[in-house]
């Protein structure tokens, strides 16, 4: 049913027409009326009519000056135009308007019913062949598009001579050419969009091969600037799989990066081959049995508290048993591939990351060597280079801790090193640890001060709160529970001073989304 709007001055006529007409009965909505254009444009807008009859002479906005401003902001409208005035300007202008019908008053209920019929016959017809033409513009699109997907995939698949598919894709309007490529292929049970920012944001042709599943020739003019935007996109998608997971999982695979046409084939290869072990993964860590929640945490081995007591409290000499210790689930060689090893060395340098972060270790130069010594991860295929890239990194992120510790006092470093192994000591006061460091409490609550920059109990309180916030993310101890296990008896006092610092409750902590370091 079309709505119908009257704008007129004349009290007399508005009612007229809306009580002469049964409006439902002859298949029209009577949406409302106005007495001048100014006063009817926002209610136009609010009815959304079909049709809108006026009448022309009208004070403040006349039905001419209406009609060109719904003609330009709401061209779909239907204007009807009532004249009391048999002008040849009048009728001319609204003909330049191009309103649907011209008529004189006075106008019967019954004209006014054939006229309404006429014009919504024109918008009937209008919409049926805008259907024909959206439709049949959808079909050459439809086509366009599996062409266009049939010959990227037939890349992939090494179908193509390289001379061969740059005719081809010229022909096809597709910007082939590049001296570097990589393919990722993603899956997902979700809409699509959750990944448009790869195609926004890099230079890629984007295909589909089958329902749910995107792929990406990604393409670029430096070998090294596409590894380095490999790694960018694995991280945001291991974070999204991490969000999605279980309930909507994300399987993708990476491929490296090679050069020339037909070095598209090998990387497709290699994304093929990874999602494969990704999706075998998945549905490995996702049934729902205690033994495979069991084998799930085995599997992914992210023991982050162990890590972060080393690189913490741990010494050179002991790198190399740590990373064996650390690393041993890769060692067995019960799911081994591309996808768990570097799921398993990402997490690993994340961790160190937001370590040296976190303790105010993180200058430029230790940020560039880890991103460089990070850049090799995607590429480590066997366990000797995992324990290779293990001990390089803790050898110099614990390198990087003991150069900057050591520019604090013998007292100050034993009062860190007190408090760092005794913060679940609800007890432990400013007068515990001068006690323990054999100096008085004034003398090293002025030395800590001075050399820190914070106050001893400042150094305790974040040291807590950030073992806190370790455990919420790596855990499912309740907020009383880690209370207790980082030194406070009342719970109370440690939601409070936990979203002091961190300006967040626990609950709101443990939910929020980590961002990848890059």
């Amino acid at each position: 049913m079309k709505k119908v709007f009257l704008v007129d001055d004349e009290m007399a006529i508005r009612a007229g027409i809306g009580k002469s007409v049964d409006w439902n009965l002859e298949g029209f909505i009577y949406c409302g009326d106005a007495s001048d254009g100014e006063m009817a444009l926002p209610l136009i807008e609010k009815h959304q009519p079909d049709i809108v009859i006026t009448d022309i002479k009208m004070p403040f906005m006349d039905g001419l000056e209406l009609s060109r401003i719904l003609r330009e902001n709401m061209p779909s409208i239907k204007i009807i135009i009532l004249s009391g005035h048999d002008e040849f300007e009048y009728a001319r202008e609204a003909m330049r308007i191009q309103v649907a019908e011209y008529c004189l008053k006075p106008v019967s209920s019954l004209d006014l019913l054939t006229i309404l019929k006429k014009v919504s016959s024109k918008i009937d017809e209008e919409e049926l062949k805008n259907k024909r033409i959206n439709d049949l513009e959808n079909q050459i699109s439809q086509n366009k598009s599996a062409t266009r997907n049939k010959f990227l995939y037939e890349i992939c698949e090494g179908s193509y001579t390289s001379s061969r598919a740059i005719k081809e894709a010229t022909q096809l309007n597709i910007n082939l050419i590049s001296s570097y490529y990589y393919v990722v292929i993603i899956e997902c049970t979700i809409e699509s969009d959750f990944i448009n920012w790869i195609e926004e944001e890099y230079d890629c042709l984007r295909f589909s091969r089958k329902l749910k599943e995107t792929i990406y020739i990604m393409k670029g003019e430096s070998k090294q600037t596409l590894e380095y935007e490999a790694e960018v996109i694995r991280k945001r998608l291991l974070l999204a799989h991490e969000d999605l997971h279980p309930k909507k999982p994300l399987i993708f695979g990476i491929g490296r990066v090679e050069s020339r046409i037909k070095g598209i084939s090998v990387s497709f290869s290699e994304a093929d081959e990874e999602k494969s072990y990704s999706s075998i993964i998945h549905k490995y860590s996702s049934k729902g049995t205690e033994i495979d929640i069991e084998s799930k945490k085995e599997l992914q081995h992210f023991n982050r508290r162990d890590l972060i007591d080393f690189l913490k409290f741990g010494i050179p000499n002991d790198i190399s048993s740590f990373a064996r210790t650390y690393s041993s689930y890769l060692s067995k060689g019960n799911i081994r591939s591309p996808f768990t090893t570097y799921y398993f060395l990402m997490d690993f340098t994340i961790t160190i990351s937001h370590y040296l972060k976190e303790g105010e270790m993180d200058r430029l130069e230790v940020m560039q060597e880890i991103n460089q010594l990070e850049m090799k991860a995607s590429w480590i295929r066997n366990y000797n280079e995992v324990l290779a890239f293990i001990e390089e990194m803790l050898h110099l992120v614990l390198s990087t801790r003991d150069c900057l510790t050591s520019k604090y006092s013998s007292s100050v470093q034993m009062a860190i090193d007190y408090i760092n192994k005794n913060f679940p000591d609800s007890q432990l006061s400013l007068q515990t640890v001068a006690d323990a460091v054999n100096v008085s409490a004034s003398y090293l609550s002025h030395l800590f001060s001075q050399e820190t920059g914070k106050t001893l109990i400042e150094y305790l309180t974040n040291t807590r709160i950030d073992m806190a916030k370790n455990l919420l993310k790596s855990t499912n101890n309740k907020t009383y529970e880690i209370a207790d296990q980082v030194g406070y008896s009342d719970s109370h006092y440690f939601c409070k001073t936990f979203k002091k610092i961190t300006g967040l409750t626990t609950k709101q902590f443990k939910h929020q989304k980590q961002d990848f370091l890059v």
